[in-house]
C-alpha cells in the first residue's frame, strides 16, 4: 500500500511535469489508475445482442439465452447487462427479452475480475459507523448510482 507521503510526492511530480494544479493532478492520476478497469467494465456492459440464437452471445461470459417463454413459447434473447448491486461491484444484472411477446426477465450474475466500480468503506451517520459505498467507473451506466462527477462534467463539455 502506498503511504500518504508517497502519494503526495507522485502528485507533486506530476504537477511539476504538467503544470496542473494539485487537485487536477491527483484526479488525473486516479483516472489513469482506473483506466484499464474502466475500459473492461464498459466492454462488459456495452455490446449489441446477437441477431440469431444460433451464434454465441456477444456478452463475453456465460449467459442463458434461448430459454422458452411461458406465455408464447418463443425463445428469450440476452439483450442487456448493467450493474446489479449498489455495493457489490462484481454483481451484474442480465436482461433477457422474449422474441415473440413483450415478456422479459432479469438474472443476477457474478463476474469475478470484472467490476463495474470500486467499493470502499465510508463513515456515515452521527455514530461514525462504517458503511460500504461504491463508486461507479466513468462510462458505466448504473441504474441507481451516478458515475464520478468529474467524468460527467468532462462528457458535458464534449471531451
Amino acid at each position: 500500500m502506498t503511504t500518504n507521503r508517497g502519494r503526495k510526492d507522485v502528485i507533486r511530480d506530476r504537477m511539476a511535469a504538467t503544470g496542473e494544479s494539485y487537485n487536477v493532478a491527483a484526479r488525473n492520476l486516479k483516472a489513469m489508475k482506473d483506466t484499464a478497469a474502466t475500459r473492461a467494465a464498459v466492454l462488459v456492459q456495452r455490446w449489441d445482442p446477437a441477431e440469431s440464437l444460433d451464434v454465441p452471445c456477444p456478452c463475453g461470459s456465460t449467459c442463458e439465452p434461448g430459454g422458452t417463454c411461458d406465455r408464447c413459447h418463443a425463445r428469450h434473447r440476452h439483450v442487456k447487462r448493467y450493474p446489479g448491486s449498489v455495493t457489490d461491484v462484481e454483481v451484474w444484472a442480465d436482461r433477457y427479452e422474449c422474441l415473440g411477446c413483450p415478456a422479459s426477465y432479469t438474472l443476477t450474475v457474478r463476474l469475478p475480475g470484472r467490476p463495474w466500480g470500486v467499493a470502499g468503506a465510508a463513515v456515515r451517520g452521527g455514530a461514525g459507523e462504517e458503511a460500504v459505498q461504491a463508486r461507479v467507473f466513468p462510462g458505466v451506466a448504473h441504474p441507481l448510482l451516478r458515475a464520478e462527477v468529474g467524468a460527467e462534467r468532462d462528457e458535458d463539455r464534449g471531451r
